[in-house]
């Protein structure tokens, strides 16, 4: 069977977005009870909106800040950093802003790692075939 003819069969039901859950331990240590978040691969689209708001056209590069902040913002599922009932909670105006003001750059980087995964950036997504 050739590739075409697999993929004419692939059932698109199965062709759901990586889902993961993590601990965030010092935010667990805090309330003194488990703290787990609920993160997911990001769509290419979604990717390519994340990446065109984080371009800093005066100095022509990439704000890497804003990139990993707004990504986990969108593959953040549980917490919802959009909620106006958090923001509101820790007086905050913005989905930015709350991830700040929650979580530490570590915290930020690792989930904006995590993300990155899901979403196939961890480089054992594709595998060269030796003959």
């Amino acid at each position: 069977m050739n590739i075409m003819d697999m993929l004419l069969q692939l059932d698109e039901t199965k062709l759901v977005k990586p889902k993961k859950q993590v601990e965030m331990k010092r935010l667990s240590e805090i309330l003194g009870d488990k703290v787990v978040f609920n993160v997911e691969a990001i769509t290419p689209d979604k990717m390519s909106e994340i990446q065109d708001m984080s371009i800093d056209y005066e100095k022509e590069s990439v704000n890497l800040e804003e990139l990993q902040v707004m990504t986990v913002i969108e593959g953040t599922k549980e917490p919802n950093f959009k909620s106006k009932e958090l923001m509101d909670k820790f007086k905050v105006y913005t989905p930015k802003d709350l991830v700040k003001k929650l979580l530490l750059p570590g915290e930020i980087i690792s989930l904006y790692n995590m993300i990155g995964e899901l979403s196939g950036f961890n480089g054992e997504t594709v595998e060269e075939v030796k003959n």
